[in-house]
């Protein structure tokens, strides 16, 4: 996790809590003369994709309460006065993207305005409450609220909810200026916010934890896993980019976890062997096959949606690099090494460097044209093949072992048609991925 987002992260939630205690005692709202005006608090309830139609209900400090019920987009309105403030809200019931909502989920409002309702902030609800979240909601009374949402108490468990989730696979962090609580979104694709949620019901799913878990080991300052890790896949269209984690769980379980705005989220747990690497799933989900390199450092992951080459019943559909590979750009670099080359989660074949060019050689011993154009490849164009219709990306990566000093070399390819992905114009055999990790 980026150490230095936690400042800007502690002056958001600092000026945030702020402006919504000042608010609700009546220092910054035009309707703070007799507290008898209405005032709206509206927000968004959403997992990742938005909860519709569910029941929406808030407890008040003044012991008002307030009910709705969530739209298709996991929107709610509910009207307070300004003097009932702050208040817990909670959604229950209401289905997400087709299923039905596994559990409540839990939100505070200190003033009116924005407030969300996601697992985020039921997070913030169990740390504000140090308890399970729907008891504190059940049990909580009008002293009980006023003295858990105050300015310190809100920064406190926005740092919580930031060090828990550096603990997930991936270690997702909150967006610029995101605040959970009261920052407008809007549950869709390609919404900050929204991916967040995306990311984080992915993560947590590889956890191996249930939504209180979390709520319940945030608040008591425990971390979600062992140890989590954080990687960038690649995947088609062109080389689109995805944050991926890994974790060692709780229970000695190892997890990895992919949230895919197109695709939807993957998570698995997996074996590892004594070097770090992914051997098999023990829990595959969604995956098919795997290979793992380089103390998991590299990597391809293959599920059932790509187009399989090599083995068509485990078709390779991402690329994976650790976070602590240097890429490279210079490709004399290459010069002279070898390397094994792998497609739908099996070697492939052998590739080699020289001067630029880049020969590969099957298994069987057929060898392709060399590639003396591989350098276009690493450009944001891209190398075009027009005979077959397609277009590669790659990437060159670098490793050394801190105690034995040797150096490693990885690529990574994503091969993508142009044009339609018609079968029966384009040969789908040109939409797949391959990683190589130097002999």
């Amino acid at each position: 996790m980026k150490t230095s987002n936690m400042k800007g992260l502690a002056r958001l939630g600092l000026v945030a809590a702020i402006s919504a205690v000042m608010t609700a005692c009546g220092g910054g709202g035009g309707n703070s003369g007799n507290g008898a005006a209405s005032v709206n608090t509206t927000g968004t309830a959403a997992i990742g994709s938005p909860i519709a139609n569910g029941s929406v209900e808030l407890k008040c400090a003044s012991g008002a309460t307030a009910s709705t019920t969530t739209g298709a987009d996991g929107s709610w309105s509910v009207s307070l006065k300004a003097t009932d403030y702050p208040c817990v809200a909670r959604v229950a019931g209401g289905q997400a993207n087709g299923v039905a909502l596994a559990s409540a989920l839990h939100s505070v409002a200190a003033a009116p305005g924005t407030t969300n309702i996601t697992p985020l902030t039921d997070i913030i609800v169990g740390v504000l409450g140090k308890q399970d979240p729907d008891a504190w909601f059940n049990s909580a009374k009008s002293g009980d609220l006023t003295g858990a949402i105050t300015i310190d108490n809100l920064n406190g468990a926005l740092a919580k909810l930031a060090t828990a989730l550096a603990t997930l696979p991936g270690r997702p962090t909150l967006p610029d200026g995101f605040n959970p609580l009261n920052t407008s979104f809007k549950a869709q694709k390609g919404d900050p916010g929204d991916s967040l949620l995306e990311t984080y019901g992915a993560a947590l799913a590889a956890s191996g934890l249930s939504q209180s878990d979390a709520a319940a080991k945030t608040a008591s300052g425990q971390a979600l896993t062992q140890t989590a890790y954080a990687a960038t896949a690649f995947t088609t269209p062109g080389l689109t980019s995805i944050q991926m984690g890994s974790s060692v769980n709780l229970d000695g379980t190892f997890a990895i976890a992919i949230a895919d705005p197109s695709r939807g989220q993957f998570a698995a747990k997996a074996a590892i062997d004594v070097n770090g690497n992914v051997t098999s799933f023990t829990n595959a989900g969604q995956f098919t096959a795997v290979v793992s390199l380089l103390g998991n450092r590299v990597g391809q992951l293959c599920t059932a949606n790509g187009v399989g080459g090599v083995v068509a019943a485990q078709p390779g559909q991402y690329v994976y690099v650790s976070s602590d590979l240097t890429e490279v750009t210079d490709l004399t670099e290459l010069n002279g090494k070898a390397f094994d080359e792998y497609e739908d989660c099996t070697q492939s074949g052998t590739t080699t460097f020289a001067n630029g060019i880049a020969t590969f050689t099957d298994n069987q011993g057929n060898q392709d044209a060399p590639n003396t154009n591989v350098a276009q490849a690493l450009t944001g164009i891209g190398l075009p093949d027009a005979a077959n219709h397609s277009v590669e990306h790659a990437k060159v990566y670098k490793y050394t072992d801190a105690t034995s000093g040797v150096t490693k070399y990885a690529y990574i390819t994503v091969n993508g048609t142009t044009g339609t992905d018609d079968p029966l114009t384009f040969d789908i055999d040109t939409k797949y991925v391959t990683i190589g990790l130097s002999q």
